[in-house]
């Protein structure tokens, strides 16, 4: 066949094949059919550069009688180097090699740019979804474990863990992705309570003030007990987390069946997952500190600060949540006799530390779940919850009540001396389902009853009057 027209013909269908998706195999197979007969060409192949190294595709035979070379050229760029393998027939001219080359050149580019655009997207999502899942996170360890998996997933790696540090530099927490629970161990054995900057990967990154991206981590410089060592990487992406107010922590993630040659845009991946997970960890330590000042606040805004026992809001909150229920309950006012006179005559420092033996005492004798609260000055109060298999009713409350007046009339000794109380008990039992408007009747009958009692100097008083609901 007259090779000008299979050269043609060859043209024809490279121009065709433009118009289509096609892979490196496609051109080479078109060469092979027109190049071929009779003999010119027996093999060809087409060598790039690739993500974890150089990549090769080859048709036809390996050996010829000579070799024809032309670099895959496009945009100013060398993408690759096409190589055909000539047999005993005349070779293909120069111009019919070049543009076999440059049509290999643009699919190669096709393919990279293709890549690179899949690259971007699936780093975009992942940014995306670390600062929407990020913004939720209640904890640091729920940001610390999104950023593991976000990282882990973005670079396909096997393994991946996150330590976050305190503001002095210290790792205080590590959370692992992909780690066996034995390696988690030992995370936690040989990174909790050591300082950060003590490695040699977490110095390098602080230097650069970016992640460092290991392809063979057998050749650098490590801590005993580091993270890599730990985790078993054979290669790395290691990320500081740097905020405005300082180092947050590291995210590293890797494999451990191999090494891997880190490109350019993974470093730049890097380096935004390493902002992004930074502002992540450290808004979920600012909400968790801002939660844990609030439940602070919350507590003492509730709390007796003298006794450490509930308060008159606290107590009528779970009055309300009782009267609710469908269980009955009862609640006991405890009024301390002779309070004044201790002090009067040992003083107020006596009397306080009297309060707190008492809240103490009341706190031994009440029953789970019940709740012991001081609603001010010497007065306190109980409310008495059932549970299942014990039922509260008038006889258990008197029961409880007794017990009460006894252990606040033991003697509370306050600079080697004695001082001395009594207690005044009033009951009033709470019907089942009695409902939240129960609320003012049952605290008005268990202080008249209360009254009763310090009037009788005769135990505790149960209330005589039904709390209507």
């Amino acid at each position: 066949m007259d090779p000008a027209r299979e050269h043609a013909a060859l043209l024809a269908e490279l121009l065709e094949l433009s118009a289509r998706p096609a892979a490196p195999a496609d051109v080479l197979a078109l060469a092979l059919a027109h190049l071929g007969p009779p003999g010119a060409v027996v093999g060809a192949a087409v060598r790039t550069a690739g993500e974890d190294g150089p990549e090769e595709v080859r048709a036809g035979a390996v050996t010829g009688s000579g070799r024809l070379r032309a670099p895959l050229l496009l945009g100013g760029g060398e993408l690759g180097e096409l190589t055909l393998v000539t047999g005993d027939g005349p070779p293909p001219s120069p111009h019919v090699v070049a543009v076999l080359a440059h049509h290999l050149a643009v699919v190669v580019g096709t393919a990279l740019l293709q890549r690179e655009r899949e690259f971007d997207e699936t780093a975009a999502a992942a940014v995306r979804r670390l600062f929407e899942e990020g913004v939720r996170a209640a904890s640091v360890g729920q940001a610390a474990r999104l950023l593991a998996r976000v990282t882990a997933e973005v670079f396909g790696t096997e393994r991946a863990a996150v330590h976050v540090t305190d503001a002095d530099g210290v790792i205080r927490t590590v959370y692992g992705v992909g780690v066996p629970d034995a390696v988690a161990a030992e995370l936690d054995r040989c990174l909790v309570g050591r300082r950060a900057d003590a490695s040699p990967v977490w110095r390098r990154a602080e230097r650069d003030r970016g992640p460092v991206l290991s392809c063979d981590a057998a050749r650098d410089p490590r801590r005993t007990g580091g993270f890599a060592e730990v985790m078993g990487l054979r290669s790395y992406a290691a990320m500081p987390l740097l905020s405005a107010s300082g180092p947050v922590g590291m995210a590293v993630c890797g494999d451990v069946s191999r090494t891997r040659a880190w490109t350019s845009r993974e470093r730049e991946l890097a380096r935004r997952l390493a902002l992004q997970g930074a502002l992540v960890v450290d808004s979920a330590r600012m909400r968790q500190a801002e939660r844990a000042h609030l439940a602070e606040v919350t507590a003492l805004a509730r709390t007796d600060a003298l006794t450490g026992l509930p308060n008159r809001r606290a107590l009528l909150e779970a009055l309300e949540d009782v009267c609710a229920a469908a269980d009955p309950a009862a609640l006991l006012l405890v009024d301390l006799d002779g309070f004044k006179q201790v002090n009067d005559t040992l003083g107020h420092h006596a009397g306080d530390v009297l309060l707190q033996q008492v809240a103490a005492r009341l706190r031994a004798v009440v029953p789970v779940p019940g709740l012991v609260a001081r609603l001010g000055g010497d007065e306190f109060a109980v409310l008495l919850r059932g549970e299942p298999g014990r039922v509260v009713d008038a006889g258990s409350a008197l029961a409880v009540a007794r017990r009460l007046e006894r252990v606040v009339a033991e003697p509370v000794v306050v600079d080697g001396r004695d001082a001395r109380v009594g207690a005044s008990v009033g009951v009033a039992p709470l019907p089942a389902g009695a409902g939240a408007a129960a609320v003012p009747g049952v605290l008005r009958a268990a202080d008249e009853a209360m009254y009763r009692s310090k009037r009788a100097v005769a135990g505790p008083v149960v209330a005589q009057v039904p709390v209507a609901g």
